[in-house]
């Protein structure tokens, strides 16, 4: 454990007063960088890996599946304060769930046997006082009943800022699955956009993957599947901005802007496959260029049968440039000709590994999505499979098809680490206040321990899905 400098032996003299001061300032300042220096968890990459959520805060426990009251899910994020956010339970929770107060981590990967399942919309405040969220292996299925007017996302951080989203799986949303609107400092990977609904919104189908924009910026989406949306897959106004190695299936626009564009884009090593309910146009530069606008394409996959099949590194050149392939409504100007590093340019920010195009769709498909998968995001992977599903929401009605809730582990001082865990970690399974201890990773106790269940989560998903891709310069 770090501990602070203590005043007490050193005398009234006010230069040794000054002095203790001093060095209790710095300790506190060295133990601040220290935790600045880390990512939200091992494996958090992009703009949003500033993100701290819950940590050094208290642990609140989720004992019950209900929607409200002592012990639910909603009770511990109307709690105010750092926390991190575990759960004895597993299965579905009815209702939305909205994030009223930032500085918060939600552990999903604790929760026992079957994970979290959302029945109901994930929903930030709208504000931009609400930021530092930690959000893993969570599943957020709303349902709606199709009424005009309905203009719901399935998952909506407007305004937020210092947000990462990892291993969660998101559909049915009635506008965007996913809605990022002015968010700014924000990641989202190894996440599944599925399936949004084509009915309910009044300006009819609006079946949309992700938005972020007009007013957001530093937006890293990595290794995420998008699947059976019309459009927004994703849509970004504005840069800096990492998208790479993320997978579209059954589509019609992949990376679109959709409001006045500006900033610096990668876009790298993502696959654009073609499904049967339109055609397929994986890039969409619409709308008019603002400030320093630029874009660095390479290593794309489009997979599109009896157009082109192979690997784009300039879609501005023929064979790509054509309405039905691509609409890039900008001069080849605005190309750069060598990637962004925005490692150098953005403080703190954290580069992407990135996969070459076959592995990255093959990791996508077995890993992307919160773990367990449910028979949601199960059947979208059979779809990609075998080529074929539609548009709109196929909702199930048993959202716990095939998984199983399993007992949490005993915890006798209900710090939210297993027993058995503190000790082969040397801590006290009857210290309640362990849980903060700052570990040699630099993460604290109950931090490092749910990185580990995660960790222990991904080891498992295996490699299912073939590609069938070929590269062509």
């Amino acid at each position: 454990m770090t501990y602070l400098p203590t005043c007490s032996s050193i005398g009234a003299q006010g230069l040794r007063r000054l002095g203790c001061v001093i060095a209790a300032a710095s300790a506190l300042t060295a133990m601040s960088a220290r935790a600045s220096a880390l990512p939200a968890f091992p494996g958090a990459e992009g703009f949003g890996a500033v993100a701290t959520g819950g940590r050094g805060g208290r642990v609140i426990k989720v004992t019950n599946l209900r929607s409200s009251g002592a012990g639910s899910l909603q009770a511990a994020l109307d709690a105010s304060g750092p926390r991190i956010i575990v759960f004895d339970v597993s299965g579905v929770i009815e209702g939305d769930v909205v994030i009223r107060n930032g500085d918060v981590t939600i552990a999903g990967q604790t929760a026992p046997g079957a994970g979290i399942t959302v029945r109901g919309r994930l929903l930030s405040r709208y504000s931009n006082a609400v930021n530092n969220i930690i959000v893993r292996f969570l599943r957020v299925r709303p349902v709606f009943d199709g009424s005009a007017g309905e203009q719901f996302d399935g998952a909506q951080f407007s305004l937020n800022s210092k947000v990462i989203l990892d291993h969660v799986s998101i559909a049915w949303g009635v506008d965007e699955t996913l809605d990022l609107y002015e968010a700014d400092d924000v990641t989202v990977q190894w996440s599944t956009i599925e399936s949004s609904s084509t009915t309910g919104h009044p300006e009819g189908a609006h079946n949309y993957g992700l938005i972020n924009g007009p007013d957001g910026h530093r937006i890293t989406l990595h290794h995420n599947l998008f699947a059976h949306h019309k459009a927004r897959c994703p849509a970004v106004a504005n840069g800096p901005a990492d998208i790479r190695n993320n997978v579209a299936y059954n589509v019609r626009h992949g990376f679109v802007h959709h409001n006045r564009a500006s900033g610096q884009f990668n876009i790298v090593g993502n696959a654009y496959i073609k499904g049967p309910s339109d055609q397929l146009i994986p890039f969409y530069f619409d709308g008019s260029a603002g400030a320093g606008l630029k874009y660095f394409l390479a290593d794309n996959y489009i997979d599109d049968p009896g157009k082109f099949t192979g690997v784009v590194n300039n879609p501005w050149q023929k064979p790509y440039l054509h309405p039905s392939f691509s609409r890039l409504n900008r001069p080849e100007s605005y190309r750069a000709s060598s990637q962004f590093n925005f490692s150098r340019d953005v403080p703190g920010y954290i580069p992407v590994t990135t996969h070459g195009a076959e592995d990255a769709y093959r990791l996508v498909l077995a890993q992307a999505g919160a773990l367990p998968r449910d028979a949601v995001t199960k059947g979208v992977l059979r779809n990609i499979e075998r080529r074929d599903g539609a548009w709109g929401a196929r909702y199930v009605s048993n959202l716990m098809e095939g998984l199983t809730p399993g007992a949490a582990p005993a915890d006798a001082d209900r710090d939210g680490m297993a027993d058995a865990w503190e000790r082969a970690h040397g801590l006290s399974s009857s210290d309640a206040n362990d849980h903060s201890r700052v570990m040699p990773s630099g993460y604290t106790a109950i931090e490092e321990y749910i990185n580990e269940l995660a960790a222990a989560l991904i080891s498992t998903a295996e490699a299912s899905v073939a590609f069938q891709g070929e590269e062509t310069d």
